[in-house]
């Protein structure tokens, strides 16, 4: 008996050793987790607030419509150039252009709810609720007269109905390779699957933002490093090729001296959402411009770029046939951020309808 009672004592003992050293281990797990995760809300916080003292607004936030909204401006003259960025950019985008046009009018570039230094998007990224957030910052920043649009990718799709909703407000539009409505109406099943990945990967960017792994990842990557990006990418979204080494690839082809505001809009959460929402209803805006009827009489210009796919370019062609003055061409040695790849060819065009206009002012 003693000796059954010695293995059953030895067997709880060592029943006991082993749940003891169970909740060790998993303990001391938690608590790593836990300190990690603290550790990387720490790390992020320091650096919003560490950004918001090196990079503040290089224009004026105002609330419109419920929405803070930045904007700068530069230049006199009208009509005012209003410069609306691609679904993910800001107006730093414009940093080519913007300086080239200010000496020949007033010109305006904003940032849309959720990008850059605008505040956090308060209303779903659908084009109604963004050209009526336009046409409402326009009237705070003082812009009286009519406008001459310019629009890049999603950009164009705004302005586009922009000047159907607001007609009397636009003297004239000039496309730079705007979204293809035909890739996205009657939306597909492919694209729909499309959509949605992008609408998950910018809701992982949201989360992974909050925890400072993007920040971190975008300061490795900045600085060289190539292994750690890639392995966050693989982890976020299942691919080794990163949406953050594309957005480095965009981000170079600006100033050097913009890449450090560019990457702090891109490690924050408001951005990854504002992204995800822009997505989201990319197929219901495409919509809502379709019930429109562009005004005939606003003079248009279409820049394709030389990377676009055939249908795209068919479209932005049928496009410049809408109005009565509409002109089309493709940019040569141009990718789909022409005003980045060649901006020449825009501020050449922006610069031919200003041009134009005054010219049908003189003769009024």
């Amino acid at each position: 008996m003693q000796v059954v009672h010695a293995h059953r004592n030895c067997c709880e003992n060592s029943a006991v050793t082993w749940l003891v050293t169970v909740l060790l281990v998993v303990g001391g797990l938690v608590a790593g987790a836990l300190l990690l995760l603290c550790a990387g809300l720490a790390y992020q916080a320091l650096g919003e607030r560490r950004d918001a003292r090196r990079l503040p607004p290089p224009g004026t936030v105002v609330t419109v419509l419920g929405q803070p909204l930045h904007y700068h401006e530069a230049g006199n003259g009208e009509p005012t150039v209003v410069l609306e960025a691609g679904i993910s950019a800001s107006s730093l985008s414009w940093a080519r252009v913007m300086p080239r046009l200010a000496p020949h009018a007033r010109v305006i570039a904003y940032d849309r709810g959720g990008l850059a230094w605008s505040g956090a998007a308060g209303h779903a990224r659908v084009a109604s609720r963004l050209v009526e957030e336009l046409h409402a910052l326009l009237e705070v920043a003082s812009v009286r007269g009519p406008v001459l649009l310019v629009g890049h990718s999603y950009g164009g799709l705004l302005a586009l109905l922009f000047a159907c909703r607001y007609r009397e407000r636009v003297a004239g539009v000039v496309l730079v390779d705007s979204v293809p409505r035909v890739d996205w109406r009657p939306l597909q099943p492919a694209q729909q699957l499309r959509l949605n990945h992008g609408i998950r990967l910018a809701l992982r960017g949201a989360l992974l933002a909050k925890l400072g792994v993007v920040r971190l990842a975008l300061a490795l990557m900045m600085g060289g490093a190539r292994r750690f990006p890639r392995a966050i990418a693989k982890a976020s979204s299942g691919r080794a090729t990163s949406a953050i080494e594309r957005l480095i690839g965009e981000v170079r082809k600006l100033p050097e001296e913009l890449w450090p505001a560019v990457r702090a809009h891109w490690c924050v959460p408001k951005t990854f959402l504002s992204m995800a929402s822009h997505f989201e209803n990319l197929p219901e805006s495409v919509e809502e411009y379709s019930r429109e009827a562009f005004p005939p009489h606003v003079p248009l210009t279409v820049l394709s770029a030389e990377s676009a796919h055939a249908e795209a370019i068919e479209e932005h062609a049928a496009d410049s046939r809408m109005s009565l003055v509409g002109t089309h061409r493709v940019v040569p040695g141009s990718g789909h951020w022409i005003h980045l790849d060649q901006p020449d060819a825009v501020v050449d065009a922006v610069l031919e309808m200003l041009d134009f206009l005054r010219s049908l002012e003189r003769t009024a």
